[in-house]
Formats: structure tokens, sequence, C-alpha cells
């Protein structure tokens, strides 16, 4: 693979459509979503990289039809008995393969275990840097993708940019984009695999794991502003009345009320609920980055000046104690 700079790099955006699921990973769709946005008015092509197991016309129509109705122009579809595992050499080396031929200026990549593994394995060969979990991207007008993440624990919102090495990588947290509306008619290109090497990992058996982990409709998160560990039991029995599930902010997992698998946040999980309930949260940049993706937010707090109930769709200032009464707890 020969690194290549900005002059030599073509306008395409090239986006990993990671194969979940016999489908394509709800991440997947919503970065191409994105890939979209930024393409828009700025003369770039769009198109995504679909590595799966099996060979040609075995591949699910499922993942066929979410294929050619993510919006992409095209995707590339490298597909082979040898993927039907993850095994992160044979996974890169087809990946720089592909950005070898296409030389996009931009790669994006969700950032899921698999993703964050990829990355870097690109990045070296390619001589170009990675951000990761950006909460944002945009384009200057000299086409530099600007990448935003959190940075100091939260504590300000850093800009990255990528000059001259290509092509441009960043990697993106579950429910940090809305997924748009799936659109389009993407032509799906099968690409011969040809002789790659077979890589030193061999899998022979997958575990698969519960961590208990699960996308939630409805969802109410406490914060700072519970007073007592008892308490929790109070807002628990509220939330289960509701329907809905508990979750935090880093504040109760560093007290340790609540276990870390339950904290929002760039450092916790990112959620896209229907509706976000937030208690005693005061809206840090560590914590609005990972509920984004949320379409409605209430959010009850004591603080007028609380940057949650500025982005908050019903803003409460109250004491939380206050509408678990209200509620007969």
């Amino acid at each position: 693979m020969i690194p290549y700079t900005k002059s030599e790099a073509e306008k395409l955006i090239l986006t990993l459509l990671q194969s979940y699921g016999g489908g394509a990973h709800p991440i997947s769709l919503e970065l191409a979503g994105a890939a979209r946005r930024l393409a828009a008015g700025r003369g770039f092509k769009t198109a995504g990289v679909f590595i799966a197991g099996g060979r040609g016309s075995e591949l699910s129509s499922v993942a066929e039809a979410q294929l050619k109705s993510c919006g992409l122009e095209e995707v590339y579809l490298y597909q082979d008995k040898r993927f039907c595992s993850f095994i992160p050499e044979l996974h890169a080396a087809v990946l720089l393969r592909c950005i070898e031929d296409l030389r996009p200026s931009i790669f994006l990549v969700g950032a899921t275990p698999e993703g964050r593994c990829l990355a870097p394995l690109l990045a070296v060969p390619l001589e170009t840097g990675v951000t990761a979990d950006c909460t944002e991207l945009s384009l200057d007008d000299g086409d530099i993708l600007i990448q935003t993440r959190p940075a100091f624990g939260g504590e300000l919102m850093a800009r990255i940019i990528t000059p001259e090495s290509r092509p441009q990588i960043a990697t993106v947290r579950y429910g940090i984009f809305r997924g748009g509306e799936m659109a389009g008619n993407a032509r799906i290109l099968p690409v011969e695999t040809g002789a790659f090497l077979p890589p030193q990992t061999q899998v022979e058996e997958i575990t698969a794991l519960s961590t208990g982990e699960k996308e939630a409709d409805y969802v109410l998160a406490l914060g700072g502003g519970i007073r007592a560990r008892e308490d929790i039991g109070l807002f628990k029995r509220m939330s289960e009345a509701m329907g809905s599930m508990l979750m935090c902010s880093r504040s109760l997992v560093e007290r340790g009320w609540l276990p870390q698998s339950l904290q929002i946040g760039l450092s916790g999980r990112c959620i896209a609920p229907r509706l976000l309930v937030t208690l005693g949260i005061s809206g840090s940049v560590q914590f609005m980055a990972g509920v984004q993706g949320a379409k409605k937010i209430c959010a009850v707090n004591t603080d007028p000046g609380a940057p949650i109930l500025r982005v908050a769709d019903m803003p409460l200032i109250c004491d939380l104690y206050q509408v678990a009464e209200a509620y007969g707890y």
C-alpha cells in the first residue's frame, strides 16, 4: 500500500458498512446518512464497502435490501467464506485493497469493537490519522474534514483536521447521528477478493456473550441530584412503572451507586430513545454527546442555568424528589 496525499485523493466519501446479524449494523446506516449530508452540494461521490461471509448469491435478502437503500451511490461487496468470522488482519487487508483502488478523501467507520480495531490498522500503513468518537463532522471551504470530539473529560470540544494525508479517517459511536430515511438505489458491485494470504490467527470457536445491553425506547436517567444511595430504589420503582430503562450520568458511577454499564456519555453508552427523562442531570458536554440521538428530552433540574434545560423539549425547573412524590413514590 502506497500512502497518498490530498492532491492524489478522489472526491469520494467511503463508509464501512459493517456486517452484523445477517445484515448491516445500524451504525453503518447512520454513517451512510452522514456521508450523504457531507457530500450534498460539494461535488463528492459516496460509496460503501461491505465485507460478508459466504459467496456471491448467498448475500442475505436483508443485507441486499439494506445496502441498496442505504442512500450511497455504490457499495463494493467483498464476499468470501473466510470473512464469516472477524479476523482483524484479513478484514484490514480487504479494506486496504479497497482504499488503494478507490483512493477516497474520507473514510468513515463505526466505533464498534471491530471498527475501533480496524481504524488504526488502516491508518498505520496509510500514514494518516484517526479521530476517534467524533460527535460532529463537517467540511470546510477547502473540503477538509473537521472532526469534532470532546477532550479533557468533556471539558472542551476539540476540532481536529488532517491537512494533507489521506484518507481522513473518523470513527463515530452508535447513536451520535440521527439515522436518515432509507432511500436511493445503490449499485452493489461484487469485487474479486483475490488470493489474500491467510492470517496467522485462526478462529476455532465463537461464544456469544450477553452484556445485558439493549436499545430502549424510554429511558429514565439519574444524575448527581440524587441525595442518597438508598434513594436509587425509589427511582428504580418509578422507572419500572414508566416502562423505561434506568440509566445514569457519570457522577453516580463514580460514587459507586450504579454500574458503569448503565452510564450515558462518551465514557459510557450513546443512546437514541424515543423519550429521555433526566432527573438531576446538569448536561455536561460528555453526557450530552451520548444523547444526541434522543428524539425527545424531558429534563428536571433545580438550577435554571443547567445546560440540559436549554436543549430539552420539556424543561422543568423543580426538585426531582417533587416529581417522584407527584407520581406517588
